[in-house]
């Protein structure tokens, strides 16, 4: 796998709600902890959020993002 982008933090920064940021990082470690398959999915889901809409992403989302990538 790539490393990531220097500028990812940056990235994050700009697509999260600012008053969730730390849930958010929360919520992303925890998905750091699923199989490959659940942490392809989460990303897969995520990045279609951010594909999709311009609105600031909150936590409630990504936790939603990851009870689906678990199953």
């Amino acid at each position: 796998m790539d490393e990531l982008p220097d500028d990812f933090a940056d990235t994050l920064n700009r697509v999260l709600d600012p008053g969730q940021r730390d849930a958010a990082a929360e919520i992303i470690e925890a998905a750091t902890m699923l199989d490959d398959v659940g942490l392809r999915r989460f990303l897969q889901l995520f990045a279609a959020r951010v594909r999709g809409s311009d609105a600031p992403i909150k936590a409630d989302e990504l936790r939603g993002f990851l009870q689906q990538a678990a199953l």
